[in-house]
């Protein structure tokens, strides 16, 4: 949520492509000296001359940080320009064990609809009714409330377990916007409905519910509460 970013979901890969992937990698990837980092995600290679192929121990997937607005990378192999990252022989060290193990277990539908989040995190409506914006603005500009540095744009907390989560945050994107890009015709997860409760914004999929608290959009003109 720090940069621009454009998620492109794959089987058992999820690519990020950024124009400064020498600045996103590094928030993911834990190095030698610790930090904040994804535990478990380990450096493959590196690609290119912006091109960073991650492996996440825990699950076997892949992540892959790109500066290739394409989403794709050449097969030539270079020495990572970051020497401090962990190597994929470097196994689970006890600090991230304790952090993997703090994580409440869930279940597949709220898996999808946490992903969801994810890979939605650039999304943007063509016909201008709603934007995701990267969480820190929003794109589409409109009337009301704009982000103007005055509050805390990465107060952000997510919680929950087994089929129950709840997420709240104090800006940018909208409620709505957030639960219509989980829900709607083409781009929503299958299946996955909208469900406004009044304090707050629910997307439900089978038996598994994400409670969404965050800024409601503001009515245009010839809307009513």
């Amino acid at each position: 949520m720090a940069y621009d970013i454009t998620a492109s979901p794959r089987y058992n890969r999820l690519v990020l492509i950024t124009d400064v992937p020498h600045n996103v990698a590094p928030y993911l990837l834990p190095i030698c000296d610790g930090g904040s980092s994804l535990p478990g995600l380990r450096l493959e290679e590196f690609r290119g001359r912006h091109t960073y192929l991650a492996r996440h121990l825990p699950t076997g997937a892949q992540l892959v940080v790109t500066g290739n607005p394409s989403g794709t990378w050449g097969s030539s192999r270079r020495p990572s320009p970051r020497w401090d990252f962990y190597s994929v022989d470097q196994p689970l060290t006890k600090s991230e064990q304790a952090q993997l193990d703090e994580v409440p277990g869930m279940g597949a539908d709220a898996e999808c609809l946490l992903a969801g989040l994810v890979t939605r995190i650039a999304a943007q409506d063509p016909k201008g009714r709603w934007a995701i914006g990267n969480w820190f603005s929003d794109p589409l500009r409109r009337s009301g409330w704009l982000n103007d540095g005055s509050e805390e744009r990465y107060g952000k907390q997510l919680w929950g377990s087994a089929d129950r989560w709840t997420f709240r945050w104090n800006g940018f994107p909208y409620v709505e916007d957030v639960a219509t890009s989980l829900t709607a015709h083409r781009i929503g997860i299958r299946g996955a409905t909208m469900h406004d409760t009044g304090d707050r914004v629910e997307v439900r999929l089978e038996g598994a519910t994400l409670s969404l608290h965050g800024r409601r959009a503001p009515l245009q003109p010839g809307q009513s509460s």
